[in-house]
């Protein structure tokens, strides 16, 4: 994401914001609806989506000519706060919303998963970038410390793709359900490679 040419760069997040435009479109008039519905879950997917459309732009905060300390702040900027945060934020909030909405999970424990990733990620973000720190000879302490935090951020997509498996065991009871098999089984696996991934190998 980083690595493109300026102009590339700047059509990539023209078309990040075109996407946050569309975002803006569907979720603003349910948030603002009076239906008298906790919007808790709304708020934070409304938050995350702001996040995912405009913290790209840290990217562009330098050039070919700028230092190379002030170039890789804002290139960590974009690799570990818009990669590695805010979309940990999102993919557990979106899911969260799609799970609720569904009844796989109740609204209570969608909100409570997203407000612990986006918990985890506003406490643990920024320690959670010394595993970065690599190229500036930090010590192997400092970057175990910085793994571990950033290892964390997955615990709730995890807990959430797990209570949305375990509901979804229960789909003989509910018929409607054996035809969303595939997206269902798709989001649980998000679930579960985003684990391994990011949380073990990562």
């Amino acid at each position: 994401y980083v690595d493109l040419g300026r102009l590339w760069q700047i059509g990539k997040f023209a078309g990040i914001a075109f996407w946050l435009l569309l975002m803006a479109r569907a979720i603003f008039p349910a948030l603002l609806a009076p239906n008298g519905q906790d919007k808790n879950l709304l708020a934070l997917l409304t938050s995350s989506v702001v996040c995912i459309g405009l913290f790209y732009g840290t990217g562009l905060f330098y050039g070919e000519r700028t230092h190379i300390s002030v170039m890789e702040y804002w290139r960590w900027w974009v690799v570990h706060l818009w990669v590695e945060g805010f979309f940990e934020v999102f993919a557990t909030t979106a899911l969260a919303f799609i799970f609720s909405t569904l009844g796989l999970v109740s609204y209570r424990m969608a909100t409570a998963a997203s407000l612990a990733s986006a918990s985890l990620f506003m406490l643990g973000g920024v320690p959670g970038t010394f595993h970065h720190l690599y190229f500036a000879g930090t010590t192997t302490p400092v970057m175990a410390v910085g793994a571990s935090f950033s290892a964390l951020e997955v615990v709730p997509l995890v807990v959430l793709g797990h209570e949305a498996w375990e509901h979804w065991r229960l789909q003989h009871k509910t018929p409607w359900m054996a035809n969303l098999r595939w997206p269902l089984m798709c989001f649980v696996a998000v679930a579960f490679w985003n684990m391994l991934g990011a949380g073990v190998f990562g």
